[in-house]
């Protein structure tokens, strides 16, 4: 989910202003119009600033646009099926939305049956349902065969986060006052862990092996919890020092394909590599806000392992300032940077391919795709005007898709870079 400190949108990427090759000169002027000539006239002032608009328009890269999200609200989350043929939205105005890929229709709308925002739109491990929750804590389960809910269920709090099973019908959710949902849709049945209560759980995942959760607290706090039997496995407890845990927030979390290392993030952008069986700090991987003397705007955002075994890595993103943002790439065995690339907006999400692809959401409105072991952007694909909010890519790797704070979802083909 985003964090409130996200740095607000900003104009897209324009590249190359102070060229001197670029300059135009007098004498390659042809022709000089004035503002005030009659070719600029119209039926009426809002026909010429809506053709104003059209003509400074950026260029759309996207091979689908769905459009029928409530102009001037934000879309905050999407996820597409496993065969690319639909994709799921979720926004400010309390809907979730279903979309042909194909043909851009929406094919399922929810109404009114959301209380607040839809921070979480997913499919299912089989694509059978689809889930879509809202801040207050409703969620509710729609049958894709047919459009219809069967299932919902309110929890007792805010929603903070919340996660499929990748393995079964069983949503895995966290909320405000510390708690941990497990609930078996369908069957409403649900199991609540106390670990945490009191202290906000802010982030949260499931393990690969699926039998595992870890989950990330306000205070800095990381457990590390058996999903069956609802015990505690391990802890990794804060620590003011920043030498041996988290002094802040834990605002992102995944888990490396070894089902054992995790890599977690703070809001005080701090880094660490830590063990999921035993709670050990491996190592401080980054840690860009330890000297508070030293002013530094470069605020760690989301981080993520790659899925290749060749490749060792992880990748943190960051926000620098307001048309900033930088990615690290980590040599996890060495435990050293590889690779640190600037891009033009400031980075809200990184989705990694099966490869060393790396996919980028920025805060200028833009996708970017770097290939992170040679460490060098391979393409910009351009079409949103303001920030992206969530990225997902497709099970083939043919698409990605994006979700903006411009009250669209696009589609892009990536088929050509995957």
């Amino acid at each position: 989910m985003m964090q409130d400190r996200h740095t607000p949108p900003f104009p897209p990427d324009v590249e190359d202003l102070d060229s001197a090759d670029e300059m135009i000169v007098e004498d390659d002027i042809e022709e000089v119009i004035e503002l005030n000539d009659p070719i600029f006239e119209s039926a009426s002032s809002s026909d010429s600033e809506e053709s104003w608009k059209e003509t400074v328009t950026q260029k759309d890269d996207a091979v689908c646009v769905f459009r029928g999200h409530t102009p001037g609200s934000t879309v905050f989350c999407c996820s597409l099926s496993k065969n690319g043929e639909l994709a799921a939205t979720g926004d400010e105005d309390d809907k979730g939305y279903l979309w042909n890929t194909s043909t851009s229709e929406s094919v399922l709308n929810t109404g009114t049956s959301h209380e607040d925002s839809v921070i979480f739109s997913d499919f299912n491990h089989n694509d059978k349902y689809l889930a879509t929750a809202d801040m207050s804590g409703k969620i509710k389960l729609w049958r894709i065969s047919d459009k219809t809910c069967v299932w919902e269920t309110t929890v007792m709090n805010d929603i903070t986060w919340i996660k499929w099973h990748h393995l079964s019908d069983v949503l895995v959710a966290g909320v405000v006052t510390g708690e941990v949902y497990m609930l078996k849709v369908r069957k409403d049945d649900y199991k609540v862990f106390a670990h945490g209560t009191g202290d906000k759980s802010e982030s949260g995942i499931i393990l690969p092996d699926g039998k595992r959760a870890a989950i990330g607290y306000q205070s800095g706090t990381i457990h590390v919890i058996d999903l069956k039997s609802n015990t505690l496995l391990s802890t990794i407890p804060p620590d003011q020092t920043r030498s041996r845990g988290h002094s802040a927030a834990v605002i992102a979390l995944d888990c490396y394909m070894d089902n054992n290392l995790l890599i977690s993030v703070s809001l005080e952008s701090q880094t660490i590599l830590s063990t999921a069986h035993n709670g050990k700090v491996v190592c401080i991987l980054q840690d860009l806000k330890k000297n508070e003397a030293e002013v530094n705007t470069n605020n760690v955002e989301t981080a993520a392992f790659c899925k290749d075994p060749t490749f060792p890595a992880a990748a943190t993103g960051t926000v620098v300032s307001d048309v900033e943002g930088k990615i690290y790439i980590w040599d996890i065995s060495k435990q050293t940077l590889r690779h640190e690339m600037s891009q033009e907006g400031g980075i809200t999400k990184l989705v990694w391919t099966r490869t060393t692809l790396l996919f980028t959401a920025g805060l200028d409105g833009n996708l970017r795709c770097f290939d992170a072991k040679a460490g060098h952007r391979l393409q910009v694909f351009s079409g949103h005007k303001t920030a992206l909010y969530d990225l997902c890519i497709s099970s083939d790797e043919k698409k990605a898709l994006t979700v903006s704070d411009d009250s669209t979802a696009r589609i892009f083909d990536i088929s050509s870079l995957c």
